[in-house]
């Protein structure tokens, strides 16, 4: 029966999306006609200009930005599915980001992005409770998990980068960081010895991954056949499945230590012991504690890994400034040890990872938030269900806020701009020209702890390892841009031996 109406479901499938993808673009562009648009306007051409952004999404935003007309306040963006709406100008920006939830949706902006409803289970954790504790517990614990971290990545760098002997050895970079990541992130997370168990790990960097490739299978579908399309065809679930089958034994455990010890229980510091509080507070299930993990690891393995290897291809397409790092690094550890202290003090390792994110972005647009009804911004009418973002290409290349050299890779910048304005600008900081980590109310909670995990990260490898590019002529790998988003060549290769000292 099924084998029967295959041959005739395909086409009515591709018929029903097709209608309902143009009957959209056709209402969307009607709704937003009063907005200019970067490329075409109308709804047919404006695909067009949509497949030269979804190709070569970088150089489409620096071709046609310049175009803007001045006084323009907003302008559209072609993506492949609607519109995306940016704010021209600081005061367009900060209308944004100053919004409130009432008006501008970050959460239903999640949704649309990442189908978060389905990808990240936000049906059931999308009121974000676990917000405060991470933005409280993980700043307030950042002096114990340092050193633990510290710890962890000996242990991480040993396991993805096996090395005998003084000789030099080949490694691809991209898996190894990502598992180095999600096993130094998963010490402050669940700490030992669930964060040292492979299969975890890989567990958490597979679910990271399903969540992009299923965010790009829904964006294809309707969103009246979303649901059904998410049941059949999601890993997602499975993934749940499996990551309980190693987290709730931790759970119960803990549980029974608390029952046992009572008064006298000293909860491990971590992110579960800090979810399994906020569950309790709010009578909810442990598979809401669950959730709620598996989504921080994704949130920290996937931006925490991109972010890393960009630095580490900077660095090693410039290896002039290894040497100066290295002093930087080893002064502050003699100094301090391998603590929170010693870390705060490696102003240039923070002004080269905080240069890295300026010029190598992962995306165009960033700070996205739907408006879930009729508002005006600057005097334009922002109707209803209008996504808004913000122009990370601009934003970060701004000769206005960055200086004629705003093109140039200068790991020295943030130093210089400290002296001149006598104000701390650190990798944490976030500004309308900074948006590496967001901006306002909601910029990323974890930022603080991710900072210090990308510092110590390049930190240990540097003073324990040599270290260059594997190609012949020691450029920076190319980029590779999907859509909006740049990922770190994920084919390159590395050398690494053991630091060898003069």
């Amino acid at each position: 029966m099924l084998e029967g109406l295959q041959g005739y479901a395909t086409p009515a499938l591709l018929t029903a999306s097709t209608i309902w993808f143009l009957a959209r673009a056709f209402g969307e562009t009607t709704r937003l006609k009063h907005i200019p648009a970067l490329g075409f306007s109308d709804p047919i051409l404006s695909y067009w200009s949509a497949l030269e952004l979804h190709f070569d999404a970088d150089g489409f935003m620096r071709r046609n930005w310049p175009k803007i007309k001045p006084g323009t306040k907003f302008v559209r963006i072609p993506g492949l599915i609607r519109w995306y709406v940016a704010g021209v100008g600081l005061e367009q920006f900060q209308d944004l980001t100053r919004a409130p939830d009432s008006i501008l949706s970050n959460n239903e902006a999640l949704d649309v992005y990442l189908h978060a409803k389905y990808t990240l289970h936000h049906e059931e954790i999308g009121d974000h409770i676990q917000v405060p504790a991470i933005q409280s517990n993980f700043n307030r614990s950042l002096g114990f998990l340092v050193p633990e971290v510290h710890d962890e990545a000996i242990a991480a760098f040993e396991g993805a980068f096996p090395l005998e002997g003084d000789e030099w050895k080949s490694f691809v970079v991209s898996p190894a960081v990502m598992k180095i990541i999600g096993q130094i992130s998963n010490r402050a997370l669940v700490g030992l010895p669930l964060c040292r168990n492979s299969a975890y790990i890989k567990l958490n960097i597979d679910f990271a991954v399903g969540v992009i490739i299923m965010s790009f299978v829904l964006t294809a579908v309707p969103n009246f056949l979303r649901r059904a399309v998410n049941r059949l065809t999601s890993p997602i679930p499975g993934r749940v499945k499996e990551v309980t089958a190693y987290l709730q034994p931790v759970i119960d455990a803990r549980r029974a230590e608390k029952a046992r010890l009572g008064d006298a229980y000293a909860p491990p510091i971590d992110l579960l012991t800090w979810l399994m509080e906020v569950a309790e507070e709010n009578k909810r299930p442990d598979r809401d504690i669950i959730l709620r993990m598996m989504s921080t690891n994704f949130g920290s393995i996937h931006t925490t890994s991109m972010s890393f290897t960009h630095a580490l291809y900077s660095l090693l397409s410039r290896p002039q400034f290894i040497e100066p790092l290295r002093a930087e690094i080893e002064h502050c550890v003699q100094e301090h040890g391998w603590s929170k202290e010693a870390i705060d003090n490696m102003r240039l390792v923070d002004g080269f990872i905080k240069e890295s994110q300026r010029v190598d972005i992962i995306g165009i647009i960033i700070g996205n938030r739907i408006a879930i009804q009729d508002t005006t911004m600057s005097d334009v009418f922002i109707p209803k269900g209008t996504m808004l973002t913000a122009n990370v290409v601009e934003a970060h290349s701004n000769t206005a806020a960055w200086g004629s050299d705003a093109a140039e890779f200068d790991p020295y910048r943030f130093i210089k701009l400290e002296k001149e304005t006598g104000r701390k600008i650190g990798i944490v900081s976030t500004s309308a020209n900074s948006l590496s980590f967001g901006h306002g109310r909601h910029a990323c909670p974890g930022r603080f702890f991710a900072a210090q995990e990308l510092k110590l990260l390049l930190a240990h490898l540097l003073v324990n390892y040599d270290v260059k590019l594997d190609n012949k002529d020691q450029q920076r790998p190319k980029n590779m841009w999907f859509g909006m988003s740049c990922m770190p060549n994920p084919q390159a290769r590395i050398l690494l031996r053991k630091r060898q000292k003069n």
